[in-house]
């Protein structure tokens, strides 16, 4: 399902018959996850995605609706998010799977919500060539110093970091993730966040100037 701000609703329901002697109460659980597509737009209006970015954490509410027309549980729904659209569209499919079901019975809605975030590279202000500059004087890191516990693999590409490879191995700083310096530098040109954690190289003292 799309919504008109972007937002993109993925709902699996699970029904389950309750014995009658539970009487009729049926209950609605709700787990919500919220997903991020991130996207980096350049001044030429150039779109480029740069990767999704699942919540680790799932939100469960309950409902105990009294009646299953859209409305009513719209209403229940209007307590715990304050997106009127995302209600409506959300009770709706409730209402629509929960109509044919014999009670009482316990369903579990579970919603993955997509939404679209965009960043325009020109807030990302270049900044970037004393960065890079920076990483490959300070962070520039020799394969031979690496301990045994430090990463073997470059995240962005995949292969391993070996010495038959013509390319500068970086050390983020603080984070201390490693990657080749070609892989980095170009993942930096359109994010400027280190691609495993979301740390931004150098964000405090770039924050103090």
């Amino acid at each position: 399902m799309n919504t008109d701000s972007g937002v993109i609703l993925e709902v699996t329901t699970n029904a389950m018959l309750l014995p009658p002697h539970r009487g009729f109460e049926n209950k609605v659980f709700v787990c919500l996850h919220n997903v991020v597509n991130e996207l980096a737009e350049d001044q030429n209006g150039i779109v480029t995605y740069l990767g999704t970015f699942p919540d680790p954490h799932m939100s469960k509410i309950e409902l105990k609706p009294s009646c299953f027309c859209s409305h009513h549980i719209s209403q229940h729904l209007d307590e715990f998010f304050t997106d009127t659209r995302f209600c409506r569209m959300l009770s709706e499919k409730i209402a629509v799977d929960c109509a044919s079901l014999p009670q009482p019975f316990s369903v579990t809605v579970y919603v993955k919500v997509i939404r679209d975030v965009r960043v325009t590279l020109s807030s990302i202000v270049v900044r970037s060539k004393d960065m890079f500059q920076r990483l490959l004087e300070e962070q520039t890191v020799e394969l031979t110093g690496l301990g045994d516990e430090e990463e073997t693999t470059c995240s962005i590409c995949m292969e391993e970091f070996s010495e038959s490879r013509d390319d500068n191995i970086i050390l983020l700083p603080d984070c201390f993730h490693l990657f080749h310096q070609s892989c980095i530098f170009e993942w930096l040109k359109r994010q400027r966040s280190c691609p495993l954690c979301r740390r931004v190289p150098y964000e405090e003292d770039h924050e103090t100037e």
